[in-house]
């Protein structure tokens, strides 16, 4: 596990670089996607072409635009080549936030699968890209095939974001006049200053942005002042939920890749019926699994965490999930395990594919 920082001195550069790393993989992934002829597959190739019409004279997504510009001229493929990679994402994910006594963990594990019967993951080695942009440090977990900083798990000091994917009915979404990708929305919510990621001020720009065609949680987790803050904000096309992490010391939510079902139903959620890899039960019991896994832990919420143990707590949440609690957390389909804490004391992360992966990701900022 190594983290590849990106060169250049622009952010533009530096997405060109990335884009010349990768360039193979990403330039198979697109001619996969060419010669694919599944109805599906054109759909979510029509919306890319017609999300880009929609977004490229607004100043909004300026920036995301430069960049995803120079990441595709460094791979060798069309602008509108890489809006269809945003476009065809379907990742398997599960998120934890909780509250502890100095600070907030974002607990996430990223997989990536195709159909139930093909598992094809993406994870790039190097599995982490850190950029600079503006004289700030940002870093995102990232597959070969996708700009870095959709989707995924991105951190920053005092900031870290995850999103989770959730099953939407796809049919019509062609007809959506503005249409807008979650990856875009993710991107820019992952490059904003932290006092900016108001989930309110995000759902009204997403709103003069157009309509979200495909759906995905967010979940963030900030250092605003001396205050700590954790929300998921789940977007469903025009739609969206607000949830905010509570300020007792052992409060948790939780997500996978079903939409909340204590949520007020949303236009455009799948039938639980029509919901694959293990149908709706499967995805509603890791939504459990996650609770009870809350509550077992709830005594180690009333803890400090001690500033010179940074390290030693990743290690130990990092061997209880690939020991104690494998069997819910650990499956063909894993790529990483993150654990992200936003403490008092600073900001830290680790990412491990393995427990005897001893080259874990550790990252503070004090």
């Amino acid at each position: 596990m190594s983290i590849y920082q990106a060169k250049g001195k622009t952010i533009e550069e530096q997405y060109y670089d990335v884009g010349t790393l990768f360039g193979e993989s990403i330039r198979n992934s697109v001619a996969k996607i060419a010669k694919k002829r599944s109805k599906l597959t054109r759909v979510r190739r029509q919306v890319a072409e017609k999300t880009l019409t929609n977004i490229v004279n607004k100043v909004e997504v300026s920036d995301f635009l430069k960049c995803l510009k120079a990441w595709c001229q460094g791979a060798k493929i069309e602008l509108v080549e890489g809006m269809w990679l945003l476009a065809d994402n379907l990742s398997g994910c599960q998120t934890m936030i909780a509250r502890y006594g100095s600070g907030v963990a974002l607990i996430h594990t990223e997989e990536e699968f195709i159909d139930a019967n093909h598992i094809d993951l993406h994870m790039s080695d190097p599995n982490t890209i850190s950029f600079n942009m503006n004289g700030q440090t940002l870093n995102t977990l990232v597959y070969n095939d996708l700009l870095p900083g959709c989707g995924l798990y991105g951190f920053k000091e005092n900031m870290i974001v995850a999103v989770d994917s959730l099953f939407l009915v796809e049919e019509g979404i062609e007809k959506v006049n503005n249409p807008l990708l979650a990856n875009i929305v993710s991107w820019l919510v992952w490059r904003m200053d932290r006092e900016e990621t108001e989930p309110s001020k995000i759902v009204t720009l997403i709103h003069s942005l157009g309509e979200v065609v495909d759906g995905y949680a967010i979940n963030v987790v900030r250092k605003v002042g001396e205050s700590i803050e954790g929300y998921k904000l789940t977007i469903v096309r025009n739609e969206h939920q607000i949830e905010f992490l509570g300020k007792e010391n052992g409060s948790h939510l939780r997500q996978t890749n079903i939409v909340d079902p204590k949520y007020p139903k949303m236009e455009g959620t799948m039938s639980p019926k029509n919901i694959w890899r293990g149908g709706w039960k499967y995805f509603k019991q890791r939504l459990m699994d996650m609770d009870k896994h809350a509550k077992i832990y709830r005594h180690y919420a009333q803890l400090s965490l001690d500033p010179n143990k940074h390290e030693w707590a990743h290690r130990l949440i990092q061997k209880t999930i690939f020991t104690d609690l494998r069997k819910y957390y650990v499956n063909p389909d894993l790529g990483a395990v993150c654990i992200g804490l936003v403490d008092s004391s600073g900001t830290s992360v680790s990412v491990a594919k393995s427990a005897e992966d001893k080259e874990q990701i550790i990252i503070c900022t004090i």
